[in-house]
């Protein structure tokens, strides 16, 4: 696998709307199937690709590196 350097990497505030939605996506992985507030249940894939998606209009290469196969491609 190619290193890049990517937006992510360089510029201080990509990094952190980035690492803000990172941790949203951790987040919701960890409550899923707790019935907790922020268990989505069925809806989990969807709101992970929904973050997804906007890392990639952040920064298209650091998607890239997080989503080799290109999960919303699909």
């Amino acid at each position: 696998m190619k290193k890049s350097i990517t937006k992510y990497h360089t510029n201080k505030s990509i990094k952190s709307r980035i690492d803000k939605l990172l941790h949203r996506m951790a987040m919701i992985v960890a409550d899923k199937d707790t019935r907790g507030k922020n268990d989505y249940g069925k809806k989990t894939k969807f709101e992970l690709r929904i973050i997804e998606k906007k890392i990639k209009e952040i920064d298209p290469a650091f998607y890239d590196l997080i989503c080799p196969y290109g999960y919303l491609d699909t």
